[in-house]
């Protein structure tokens, strides 16, 4: 897994993060997260109370990456 970490260049405040899996679905994922990362249980439980509005989650489907030489 990977996991990218954005802040809004407007809202220093608004934050995006997204992460890069290999489970073939969300339920696999979310599942495996919470079984085998115990870091993950504790990130849950405290991140309710850091967000200024409710989480919203996409799936986004991986399409390619340039990187510049």
């Amino acid at each position: 897994m990977t996991c990218y970490l954005h802040q809004d260049a407007e809202d220093a405040n608004r934050f995006t993060l997204y992460e890069r899996w290999n489970e073939p679905t969300v339920e696999a994922f979310v599942k495996n997260q919470m079984e085998v990362k115990l870091y993950r249980k504790s990130y849950e439980e405290k991140l309710p109370a850091m967000l200024q509005s409710p989480r919203t989650v996409s799936v986004l489907h991986y399409i390619k990456e340039w990187h510049r030489e």
